[in-house]
C-alpha cells in the first residue's frame, strides 16, 4: 500500500503508524511511516519518516496499547483525552491496516485538537463505559452526604470494571497531607496484611508518574517492572498491598491536582473499558469535590479570627452544640479570659501595637491550651471550652495560665467554672463571666492609671 497517497488523501492531520510484535506478543517499536501535510505542520520540523513516536511526542503507555490493539489486535480505537503538554484536548481514533507480517502492524492516526473539553466527545464512548458512569454520577448526587455518594459511585464503579478495590484520594498542599476521603473493598477480596499509608510525600510523585497523560494504568508485570525503575517507593507500596493491577487518574480543580481516583486488581481483559470508566468518572469526581472543598474551606474561613487564627464566636457557638447534643453531657470547663490594658495600648501606642499584643496573648493561649479549645469572642476577649476533662486537670491549666501571663507580661481577667456534665452550659458561662468581670474590677482597682 502507498502510506504517503494513503495519507495525502485525509484532510485532517494524519499518519501511518507501523507496530512490532515481539515474541512476548507485546508492543515493540512504535514508527511513524507516513504523514500528510497538516500533521506534519502540526508537529513541526522535529519530524521525518520512519522516525520512532517517542522522538516527537513523551512516551505513554496507554498510547502504546491502542496502537498495538489497532494494529496487530485489528481493533478500532478512540479517545478524547486532555493533553496537558499543549493545554488542549485531543480527540483521536486509530483504524487497524492491512499487512502481511504477522510481527508487524499498521494502523492509521488522525487527531483534533479543541482548546476546552466538550461534552459530545467526551460522550463519545462505549455504550457500557457510558451506563457506567452515568450509573455512579447519579450515586454521586443521591443525598447531602457527599462522602457516603461518593462511596456509593465506587461502588459502582467497582461492580462494572471486575474491580476488588478502589478510593478516592484528597491532597491538601497548604497543609501538605494526603487523606483517604472514601474507599470500598470487595466482598470477596482478600484484605491486605497492612493497609499502606500514602503520605504526601509519596503522593506528589503521582503527578509526575501521569505527566501529561490523564491516567496511569498498571496492567502485566512488564508494566509494573517499568514502575519499578521510575518509582520503586510507590511500586514497594503496591506489592505490599497485593496489588496486581491498577488505574489512577487524577482528579483536577482546573490545573490544580485536588485528589485521585483509583481501582484496582481490575479485569484487565477490559482495560480499554475501565480506563475509559475511570477518566471520564474523575472528571465529574473533580468538579463535584472541588466544589464540596471550596465550600468547606469557606465554612472554616468563616470561624477563623484573621488577627489571631483562632476560632471565633461562631465556630465556638457549633462547639456549644456539639458538647450539649452528647447524651450524657461529659465533663467540661469554661474560662471567660479578658486582656486587660487593651484600650490604653491602642490610644497610647496605636492599634497596631494593640494588635501585636492579641496576637502576643492568642500565642500564650495556645500553648496553655489546645487551639481548638481556645474562642476569640470579641476585641480583648477569649473564651476556652474544655471537655472530658477532670477537675484537677482544669485548676492545673488555671494555674499554669496565670503563671504564664505572668512571666510575659501580660494580664488576664479571669473566670472560670468546672461541671461534672450536670450543670447547664448557660449557667456555666453566667457563672464564669461573673467571675472573671470581678477579676477586672480588682485589677483596675490596684491600677486605677490603667482603667478603661
Amino acid at each position: 500500500m502507498d502510506f504517503q497517497h494513503f495519507v495525502d488523501g485525509v484532510d485532517m492531520p494524519c499518519c501511518v503508524m507501523s507496530v512490532q510484535k515481539t515474541a512476548e506478543d507485546t508492543c515493540g517499536e512504535i514508527r511513524i511511516i507516513a504523514a500528510n501535510r497538516r500533521y506534519k505542520k502540526t508537529m513541526g520540523p522535529a519530524y521525518y519518516d520512519g522516525m520512532l513516536y517517542s522522538e516527537l511526542v513523551p512516551q505513554d503507555n496507554k498510547f502504546e496499547d491502542y496502537c498495538y490493539r489497532a494494529a496487530i489486535l485489528k481493533q478500532r480505537m478512540h479517545a478524547y483525552v486532555e493533553t496537558r503538554a499543549l493545554g488542549c484536548w485531543t480527540d483521536q481514533t486509530l483504524i487497524p491496516l492491512r499487512s502481511d507480517r504477522e510481527d508487524l502492524g499498521y494502523c492509521q492516526f488522525v487527531f483534533e485538537f479543541t482548546q476546552q473539553a466538550q461534552a459530545d466527545r467526551m460522550a463519545s464512548v462505549s455504550i457500557d463505559a457510558a451506563e457506567a458512569v452515568i450509573e455512579a454520577c447519579i450515586k454521586l448526587v443521591g443525598t447531602d452526604d457527599i462522602q457516603a455518594n461518593a462511596g456509593d459511585a465506587l461502588a459502582v464503579i467497582m461492580e462494572k470494571t471486575g474491580a476488588k478495590a478502589a478510593r478516592i484520594m484528597l491532597v491538601d498542599h497548604e497543609k501538605k497531607a494526603a487523606v483517604v476521603f472514601c474507599d470500598r473493598l470487595a466482598a470477596d477480596a482478600t484484605p491486605p496484611a497492612e493497609r499502606a499509608v500514602i503520605s504526601y510525600d509519596l503522593i506528589r510523585t503521582w503527578e509526575a508518574m501521569i505527566g501529561d497523560s490523564n491516567t496511569l494504568i498498571i496492567k502485566n508485570g512488564k508494566d509494573l517492572a517499568e514502575l519499578w525503575e521510575r518509582n520503586p517507593v510507590w511500586a514497594q507500596s503496591i506489592r505490599d498491598s497485593r496489588v496486581q493491577s491498577l488505574v489512577l487518574s487524577p482528579l483536577r480543580r482546573e490545573k490544580t491536582v485536588v485528589g485521585y481516583l483509583y481501582v484496582v486488581n481490575f479485569d484487565v481483559s477490559r482495560a480499554v473499558e475501565v480506563k475509559e470508566i475511570v477518566e471520564l468518572m474523575s472528571f465529574f469526581l473533580g468538579s463535584e469535590l472541588a466544589n464540596h472543598l471550596l465550600v468547606q474551606r469557606l465554612e472554616e474561613i468563616s470561624q477563623i479570627d484573621v488577627l489571631t487564627g483562632m476560632k471565633n464566636r461562631r465556630a465556638m457557638k457549633q462547639r456549644i452544640r456539639a458538647l450539649t447534643a452528647n447524651s450524657p453531657v461529659p465533663p467540661y470547663g469554661v474560662i471567660n479570659i479578658d486582656l486587660n490594658g487593651l484600650k490604653i495600648v491602642n490610644d497610647h501606642d496605636g492599634h497596631e501595637a494593640g494588635d501585636r499584643l492579641l496576637i502576643q496573648a492568642g500565642e500564650l493561649l495556645g500553648k496553655v491550651f489546645y487551639h481548638d479549645d481556645i474562642f476569640r469572642t470579641g476585641g480583648d476577649e477569649f473564651i476556652v471550652i474544655m471537655d472530658g476533662i477532670s477537675q484537677e486537670t482544669f485548676e492545673r491549666k488555671m494555674q499554669r495560665l496565670r503563671r504564664d501571663a505572668e512571666k510575659n507580661g501580660l494580664s488576664f481577667a479571669v473566670g472560670s467554672f468546672w461541671s461534672d456534665g450536670s450543670a447547664e452550659i448557660k449557667s456555666a458561662f453566667r457563672h464564669a463571666d461573673e467571675m472573671m468581670y470581678a477579676d477586672k474590677k480588682a485589677f483596675y482597682e490596684q491600677y486605677p492609671e490603667l482603667r478603661r
